[in-house]
């Protein structure tokens, strides 16, 4: 029985110049409590989305990378379904 997957949305005030850098959007969706330990998950290798690895802290998406939904993961156990609200 699969647990119903944990969605976020993100509005226009979420990006700032119409993109979000991957430290705030893992703060924003709860996957870090600040931008300084999402920076270091991604350092350490620990964050993908779709299955991709993210590697630079700088990387930034915009609204349109979001349009079908993807998955953004933390480690093994943390994980959720970002789309655009």
């Amino acid at each position: 029985e699969d647990a119903e997957v944990p969605t976020f949305a993100l509005t226009a005030d979420d990006y700032r110049d119409g993109s979000i850098q991957i430290p705030a959007l893992m703060v924003k969706a709860g996957l870090a409590k600040s931008t300084s330990e999402a920076r270091q998950a991604v350092q350490q290798g620990g964050v993908t989305l779709d299955g991709e690895k993210i590697t630079d802290v700088r990387a930034a998406f915009t609204a349109a990378d979001f349009a079908e939904g993807r998955m953004l993961r933390k480690g093994k156990k943390s994980f959720i379904k970002i789309i655009n609200a």
